[in-house]
């Protein structure tokens, strides 16, 4: 998917430092909603709905390479890429069917 696990495995980063970098990119997307939506004290940073779209990219990324980290190899991580999102995706759709 876009090169993430080939990028993961040339990037030296460790997973702990992955994981701030994903606490990092939240920060970030946080920061961007609160600016596009006006929230109070945060308005003046003149963001709009594309900026938080890039941050939400930019987190999606980050956490993607933490699951590449953790995978054994390519295949291991195309598996349960697709495993989790099945899975996650059918717990949140089940929570909203309640």
């Amino acid at each position: 998917m876009f090169g993430i696990f080939e990028l993961t495995q040339q990037d030296p980063k460790t997973l702990q430092e992955r994981s701030l970098k994903l606490a990092e990119e939240a920060g970030e997307l946080a920061q961007a909603v609160l600016a596009a939506t006006g929230a109070p004290g945060s308005a003046y940073k003149n963001m709009t709905l594309a900026d938080v779209r890039e941050e939400a990219a930019d987190a999606a990324i980050v956490a993607l390479s933490i699951l590449a980290q953790a995978s054994a190899d390519r295949d291991e991580f195309d598996a349960e890429l697709q495993r989790l999102m099945r899975e996650k995706c059918a717990k949140w759709q089940d929570k909203l069917a309640e």
